[in-house]
């Protein structure tokens, strides 16, 4: 095929192409029109006061740093809801979230049989902006020692009392793509294969209807052939 013919049939059938062409253009409007994702995570380890056994809240309260982990966890998710992220060893910007938080008590076991041993709460941040990545990271930091203290205060512990640690203690914000640079790009290359697809989709329509128009004509020569005998 030439490619005067192939322009031709271009031509031709340009309520194809303009179709083709404005299902590329709707597309290429929400890829340009999408937001940079940056994320992070971070864990909080609650950690027993020095001269306590690991166990011990003075007040005449005793239960595991598990446990007050998970009470910290609950107390947090209630004040601020965050993100449901229900598989605790995948993360937000894996599960296709753009924007959020996520606090859980990550399990060990597998999906039937989940065991909490670690008083570990894991903290994931997903948004539009390194900027705006740190800033919710440290305010639910801030919500997850407030918690720790209110808790400790409502249970009347005066002295020796459970503290967290965050690590790492400057958490790295990954860059998780949709920048303009990479936005252009993408706009590029979803215009050239919109332009092929379309190329292709109305070269083969145009195949289909010039056969059933031959189809047609040799029926009707045939029929007129036939009553012509």
């Amino acid at each position: 095929m030439t490619a005067s013919t192939f322009l031709g049939i271009l031509l031709r059938r340009w309520y194809m192409v303009a179709f083709g062409l404005a299902l590329g253009l709707a597309a290429l409007g929400a890829i340009r029109s999408s937001e940079p994702v940056f994320w992070t995570e971070a864990d909080v380890t609650f950690v027993a006061p020095e001269r306590e056994p690991a166990y011990w809240i003075s007040g005449g309260s005793a239960m595991t740093l598990t446990e007050f982990a998970d009470m910290v966890k609950r107390r947090v998710n209630q004040e601020a809801p965050s993100v449901d992220l229900g598989l605790t060893r995948g993360t937000l910007y894996g599960a296709g979230v753009q924007k959020g938080f996520s606090v859980t008590l990550p399990a060990n076991g597998g999906q039937w049989n989940k065991t909490f041993s670690q008083p570990v709460l894991k903290i994931q941040v997903v948004d539009t902006s390194a900027e705006r990545v740190n800033q919710v990271l440290a305010d639910v930091l801030d919500r997850i020692n407030d918690a720790t203290i209110q808790l400790q205060n409502e249970a009347t512990v005066k002295a020796d009392r459970i503290s967290t640690q965050t690590t790492p203690s400057q958490a790295e914000v990954i860059f998780g793509g949709g920048t303009p640079v990479t936005r252009m790009k993408g706009s590029v290359l979803w215009a050239g294969l919109s332009l092929a697809l379309t190329s292709v989709a109305t070269l083969y329509a145009d195949g289909v209807l010039v056969r059933r128009k031959q189809n047609r004509n040799n029926q009707v020569e045939g029929t007129l052939n036939a009553s012509l005998l």
